[in-house]
C-alpha cells in the first residue's frame, strides 16, 4: 500500500529520474557491455557500487583509473533490480537524470 501511495505522489521530475535510473541499470545487463571506470558510474550510485565491490577484483587502466569488470557491473545491477536493492535510500530529487542518460548512452555505444 505504501508503494502505491508513493508512486501517486511522484512528481514528473521524480518519475523522470526513476526512469533514467532504471534505464541505466538495465543497460548494465547488456552482454556486450565493456569494463567501466568507477569514475564513470553516476555519483549517486558510486558508494553502493564501491560497497558491492568489497573483496572483488578491480584493476587500473593505463591512466590509473579504477576499473570495474563488466560482469561485476551486471551482477551489481541485477542485485539492485532483482535482489537487495539500494544499500541506502536514494532521494529521486537528488538524482541527475541527464547524467544517468549520458552514462546509459555511453555504455550502449
Amino acid at each position: 500500500m505504501y508503494g502505491l501511495s508513493y508512486l501517486i505522489l511522484m512528481t514528473s521530475s521524480s518519475q523522470d529520474a526513476y526512469q533514467a535510473l532504471r534505464d541505466y541499470l538495465n543497460g548494465l545487463l547488456n552482454p556486450s557491455l565493456s569494463d567501466q571506470a568507477l569514475a564513470d558510474v553516476p555519483a549517486a550510485l558510486r558508494p553502493g557500487l564501491e560497497k558491492f565491490m568489497t573483496g572483488k577484483t578491480e584493476y587500473q587502466d593505463e591512466v590509473g583509473r579504477r576499473m570495474i569488470y563488466a560482469a561485476d557491473l551486471a551482477a551489481w545491477a541485477t542485485d539492485l533490480i532483482y535482489g537487495a536493492g539500494l544499500t541506502a535510500p536514494l532521494p529521486l530529487a537528488t538524482v541527475d537524470a541527464a547524467a544517468l542518460r549520458a552514462a546509459t548512452l555511453r555504455h550502449a555505444a
